[in-house]
């Protein structure tokens, strides 16, 4: 019988769970994604703190590829986006950078599927064709562009823009094989938004706004949420300092590419300048 856990599979899997507790509001979604993603980084690492592939019969094992950092650094992500906890940011962030260090093809850009220094390999390939299963080249492209957004990092945007002029002749040839890119391509050139809700997590205020926006279709926008005593997530984005509470009111920072409208303590208001139809 097949009983291996697969770290990329498993990356899919919480990507999807967050993403149902987040459109669903059902904290039971996000629970299960969060107890998937912390087997994960608990299990399915090395003493250098790469990733594995596998765990079967008590043991992990086998080099990562491509895929397993692409999809479980999508999943970590969508885990944030969920329930906003700096700490799955942080791996996020930790495992992306440790997949360009990786896999990224100094000469012509793009990502290998296979690490660098595998010896056993005669060809290390490069794949970007979305099938039964988006390419980690796509997914990465969407991470790096969404973790820009997030952490003010223009490097990850470029290297996102990198992927695709890598790739640009075969996209463009067959762009219905390249959906999952094509995506990235549409937040990348927008319209696309960084929100910021500065105020308590728990305050009726901050909750309406987030329901609201759990209710608003507007698939191409980041969000933070910005506690006042959260000073994890300011020290990783010092930007953030920046946006606070008006009024002792939850307030909205909406932006587009890093310019930001005038902060609002009003949830119409936020949804107006996210393009409210």
């Amino acid at each position: 019988k097949d009983d291996k856990i697969l770290t990329d599979w498993n990356g899919l899997m919480i990507a999807a769970l967050a993403v149902a507790g987040r459109v669903l509001n059902d904290q039971a979604y996000i629970t299960a994604a969060k107890k998937a993603a912390d087997f994960v980084w608990k299990t399915l690492r090395d003493e250098d703190g790469l990733l594995l592939k596998r765990f079967r019969d008590g043991e992990a094992g086998l080099p990562a590829h491509l895929d397993d950092y692409a999809f479980f650094v999508w999943g970590l992500l969508e885990i944030h986006q969920a329930d906003f906890e700096t700490e799955y940011l942080k791996r996020a962030l930790g495992l992306n950078q440790a997949m360009l260090d990786t896999f990224w093809d100094q000469e012509s850009g793009g990502l290998f599927f296979s690490a660098a220094g595998q010896t056993d390999l005669i060809h290390r390939s490069k794949e970007i064709y979305d099938g039964a299963i988006p390419s980690g080249n796509s997914v990465a492209a969407m991470n790096l562009m969404r973790l820009g957004r997030l952490t003010s990092n223009l490097d990850y945007e470029e290297k996102a823009f990198q992927i695709g002029n890598s790739f640009a002749g075969q996209i463009n040839i067959v762009p219905q094989g390249h959906t999952h890119f094509l995506s990235a391509l549409l937040f990348a050139y927008g319209p696309s938004y960084e929100v910021v809700i500065s105020g308590d997590r728990n305050a009726d205020g901050t909750r309406e706004m987030l329901n609201r926006l759990r209710t608003h279709y507007s698939p191409n926008k980041v969000l933070h949420i910005r506690p006042q005593e959260d000073s994890s997530l300011l020290s990783l984005i010092p930007a953030l300092q920046y946006q606070e509470v008006l009024e002792g009111k939850a307030t909205a920072y909406v932006c587009q590419n890093f310019k930001c409208n005038e902060p609002t303590t009003d949830p119409d208001e936020m949804i107006k300048l996210l393009g409210s139809e």
